[in-house]
């Protein structure tokens, strides 16, 4: 047999060699591999403490009677005159309770928008001024009834 017959029959016999190992190579390396990629991808780099925001002072709501105690007098005025025309029979003139069981402005919670539907729609025995004050007029009552304490 010449060399390079014998390197053809080592050649197989080196292959089965490699062949026999490979199995329990890769049944040895295939759970480290999997338990390297599995730490990698379940621990990532923690990221550095961030201080938590400190917390959002309140707004400070400006009340309804703030605004209306800051409207124009002219405007106050004219509310109180038809106040006194149309609503303190009821209202009493200070806005407490008068007659008929009317609610105690003084102490209402409720704001410019409902005071406005109030007025216009009326409720119960309240009744409804749309067709007796102009939208400007119930503006200026319901400014006024919001300076009421």
């Amino acid at each position: 047999m010449n060399a390079r017959a014998r390197k053809l029959m080592l050649a197989p016999s080196l292959l089965a060699c490699v062949s026999l190992r490979m199995p329990r190579l890769f049944r040895f390396a295939t759970p480290l591999w999997a338990s390297v990629l599995l730490y990698g991808c379940t621990s990532a780099p923690e990221a550095p403490a961030t201080p938590p925001l400190p917390p959002i002072p309140p707004v400070e709501a400006v009340t309804e009677g703030a605004v209306a105690a800051g409207a124009e007098a002219a405007v106050l005025a004219a509310g109180q005159a038809l106040f006194a025309q149309n609503c303190a029979l009821c209202h009493g003139a200070n806005g407490k309770r008068g007659l008929n069981g009317a609610h105690d402005l003084t102490k209402s919670n409720l704001n410019a928008t409902g005071r406005t539907y109030m007025v216009v729609n009326g409720l119960g025995q309240m009744p409804a001024f749309k067709g007796q004050l102009s939208d400007e007029q119930i503006a200026q009552v319901v400014a006024y009834s919001l300076t009421l304490q």
